[in-house]
């Protein structure tokens, strides 16, 4: 420890390897949870003898506990925002060895549920801490950037998956993941350390939060645009591995494999908006709408999707828009926010994913009372079809000239 300790104050005196740590970190903490996407609703409905119904309800219970904790959290947080993150990290290792050590779906929801505090506090506060270490004219950048390294963990997570999962059982491959998990804390604590040596922990205090600050028409536009797109990303989510396995009756590592099209390219997307011209030229919200068009396309082929080819395509489809709704809307949301308030203004954006996760997979389970299970993925695409009125109207807050 003492010699990583030395190395890295060895390379963390500028801004950039701070960020680059922080974006590192943050890569592992996403990698763990998208390993985790494809195999979950598998292991829960083959390993822990869950019905259809079940998975529907369960898996969303991560999102549903962070949906109402998330806001709340971010109300009381002033100080000490690394230190948060360490929890929240601490609390996203412990739960996905839970998973591992889980007997049935009662314990599985047990851990499912802690699963939600971590998300709740994580995701917010990662986002919020390298929009303070960025230099103020680098914010979008910045923001493309961490985004970015999200997306790289969307595909490397179901890579470890796959090599994890041809040495052992499903039960391993989760006690695995909880090691991986493990990582991120290390990196924190390394960074959090650095920032005291060089006394600038000041640089993540907020000042007291007030959900009224943030309560603007261009943060509620923005809000429901992602809103909108996540509720059928949810339903994918939860009941896309399902399919494939069902349907095509793939293995555990195909069906792993096969949603690489989803990841991949929504990396791709984030790499194309970081590195090319194409929102000065197309503006923000045209590529926002152009995304929420894929999804909809996108998941009404998952739906009805008869054999792979088109199956794949329709991932593919989703996966772009996956890659850049998020980095889009939250880049505006930080623009038209106080620096001071955007734990809270980044807390309610992301809660809209939450609640988009949570609500699209309920659907679906409810749905299946009444329909199959391709009739149901399918009619999800209502949802970023009707995403399409919120993204024009903020239109004028997102396209920057």
């Amino acid at each position: 420890m003492g010699f990583a300790r030395g190395c890295f104050r060895g390379c963390s005196g500028s801004l950039v390897s701070r960020l680059m740590l922080l974006n590192f970190a943050a890569l592992v903490f996403m990698s763990t949870i998208f390993l985790l996407n494809p195999i979950l609703p598998i292991y829960l409905y083959r390993d822990l003898g869950a019905s259809e119904q079940e998975v529907g309800l369960i898996i969303p219970l991560t999102f549903l506990v962070s949906a109402f904790l998330r806001i709340p959290c971010s109300m009381l947080i002033r100080r000490n925002i690394l230190q948060i993150l360490l929890f929240g990290l601490g609390l996203n290792a412990a739960s996905i060895a839970g998973y591992g050590l889980s007997w049935n779906p009662s314990s599985f929801s047990i851990f499912r549920a802690i699963h939600g505090i971590s998300t709740a506090v994580s995701l917010v506060v990662f986002l919020t801490a390298v929009e303070f270490l960025a230099n103020p004219g680098e914010l979008e950048k910045a923001v493309a950037g961490y985004t970015a390294s999200l997306a790289l963990g969307f595909w490397l997570g179901p890579l470890i998956g796959v090599f994890l999962r041809g040495l052992t059982e499903l039960r391993i491959v989760l006690l695995a993941t909880a090691l991986i998990a493990a990582i991120p804390v290390v990196v924190v604590i390394l960074l959090l350390r650095d920032l005291r040596g060089a006394g600038e922990a000041w640089k993540l205090e907020v000042e007291r939060q007030s959900i009224k600050l943030v309560l603007k028409r261009p943060n509620i536009l923005l809000a429901l645009t992602y809103l909108s797109f996540s509720l059928a990303a949810g339903a994918v989510t939860a009941y896309g591995p399902l399919k494939a396995k069902l349907f095509f009756r793939l293995e555990d590592q195909l069906v792993i494999l096969l949603f690489l099209s989803y990841y991949v390219t929504a990396f791709v997307a984030r790499i194309i908006l970081l590195k090319s011209p194409l929102s000065a030229r197309l503006g923000l919200g045209s590529l926002t709408r152009i995304a929420l068009a894929s999804s909809i396309l996108g998941v009404l082929l998952i739906g009805l999707a008869e054999d792979l080819p088109s199956f794949s395509l329709g991932l593919t489809l989703t996966g772009f828009a996956h890659g850049l709704v998020f980095p889009l809307t939250a880049s505006a949301v930080a623009q038209a926010t106080p620096r001071k308030q955007r734990v809270l203004g980044n807390s309610l954006h992301l809660t809209a994913f939450d609640l988009g996760s949570l609500l699209g997979s309920t659907l679906v389970a409810i749905l299946l009372a009444y329909t199959g299970l391709s009739n149901a993925l399918a009619l999800t695409c209502i949802f970023p079809a009707l995403g399409m009125v919120p993204a024009s109207l903020s239109s004028r807050y997102i396209d920057r000239k």
